[in-house]
């Protein structure tokens, strides 16, 4: 009778205790949390074209279960003064010309802060406008959100904020990821004369992976020829902006084993110009023998110009021919 009272009283306990589980179990599986969709440390990244008007981006809020929300869910959020900061220290400590910058309040409009969620639903998209018009392209920028609140539910404890970085992209570029071309070309330095250039030097062969970054709707950065810059200053002083007008067209003869030949090919004229208008910019102008063309048939531009950084004295000139091609998509 004993032995029958305490098999009876363990096997009331077990499943007593195996109903506890069920029912946390339940619990936690229609239990609603709200969170921001994102990446490792928290960031979500998204390209913006070029415009003056801007273009919009979302940040997706999802609702995490295997139901839909039983009630309408407000969602509000705000600025997040802090995540930079933290993410700066945590990933680059005292290298400061890596940090990440706050995207500028005149860049962005997010109106109004907050979504709302319907029931039944397990997401919404906050709508953000972004213009990169004028953002350093060599510098990462975030709007750092954080949810404030919300009606119903719980915010999540690890997902409750983003960094939503500001990528930038036009036809050539993108700073999504480093967008590299391959070059191949000449150089030859001497020196300028009534705009003929002349040299006691040889012409080298020059070529190079070649880093091109997007600037503008039209235009991209490069450093000139094949060289390199060691940081943020130099490269900005030392690069070209490179713009393709796609209104204006050159027919280029066709060269077969560098004879002349009667077919050409319609190409988009380009433009090359100091990317800085400053005193300490790299100094350029373009070859009078032949035009800077961009091929959108193959993703290729064709580059004649002269330069002269702005820490060389006298009249030393580089003369140089370059041809790159998109090296990936």
């Amino acid at each position: 009778m004993k032995a029958f009272s305490k098999i009876t009283i363990l096997a009331a306990a077990a499943a007593f205790l195996c109903s506890c589980e069920m029912e946390y179990y339940k619990e936690e599986l229609y239990r609603k949390e709200i969170f921001i969709v994102s990446g490792e440390n928290n960031i979500l990244g998204q390209e913006f074209e070029y415009g003056e008007k801007g273009f919009q981006g979302e940040l997706a809020i999802y609702a995490c279960g295997t139901t839909g929300l039983d009630q309408n869910v407000t969602v509000k959020l705000g600025l997040d003064f802090e995540a930079i900061g933290e993410y700066n220290k945590r990933n680059f400590d005292t290298k400061f010309e890596e940090y990440a910058m706050e995207l500028p309040a005149e860049y962005y409009t997010i109106d109004p802060m907050s979504v709302e969620m319907e029931a039944g639903s397990c997401s919404a998209s906050l709508p953000i406008n972004v213009r990169v018009d004028e953002l350093l392209p060599d510098q990462t920028y975030f709007i750092p959100l954080r949810i404030e609140s919300v009606s119903s539910c719980m915010p999540s404890a690890t997902k409750n904020f983003v960094l939503f970085e500001i990528q930038r992209r036009n036809d050539y570029a993108t700073t999504k990821s480093s967008t590299y071309y391959t070059m191949t070309g000449t150089t030859q330095t001497g020196w300028i004369v009534d705009n003929i250039f002349g040299s006691n030097t040889r012409r080298q062969a020059i070529n190079s992976s070649k880093l091109v970054i997007p600037v503008g709707e039209r235009s991209v950065r490069i450093l000139p020829g094949a060289t390199a810059a060691n940081d943020k200053v130099t490269t900005r002083n030392n690069s070209l902006r490179v713009t393709v007008d796609p209104e204006s067209w050159v027919n280029v003869p066709v060269y077969v084993e560098g004879e002349i030949t009667d077919e050409v090919v319609p190409m988009q004229r380009v433009f090359i110009t100091p990317y800085l208008d400053s005193q300490d910019a790299i100094r350029v102008s373009a070859s009078p023998l032949n035009d800077s063309t961009y091929d959108p048939a193959t993703g290729t531009f064709y580059l004649y110009y002269r330069y002269q950084l702005a820490t060389e004295s006298g009249n030393t000139w580089h003369e140089v021919r370059e041809t790159m091609t998109r090296s990936q998509y």
